[in-house]
């Protein structure tokens, strides 16, 4: 049995790519508004320098987040073939 794990404050199954996706998709809303990162300062008469740090890159979040977009969609539609032509008979 698969342990559930906390993500964005969400219990979620990692075998279930829509709840993942939902997951995720709080992830990168909080890191888009700042929530997750860290900010230093540092200031001295001769310089000032400030260091950001995150847990993880939009990048990385926006591969995997379409990986499970398409997992999930697989799951709740299954495989449709669609066609380019209409058939006739």
């Amino acid at each position: 049995m698969i342990t559930p794990i906390k993500i964005a404050g969400m219990v979620v199954d990692p075998e279930d790519p829509c709840a993942m996706y939902a997951a995720l998709a709080a992830v990168k809303a909080k890191r888009l508004a700042g929530e997750q990162i860290e900010e230093s300062e540092i200031r001295s008469p001769v310089m000032q320098q400030r260091v950001k740090v995150a847990s993880s890159s939009i990048a990385d979040l926006d591969k995997e987040l379409v990986k499970l977009q398409a997992a999930c969609q697989a799951k709740t539609n299954g495989c449709r073939v669609s066609r380019r032509w209409n058939l006739r008979f």
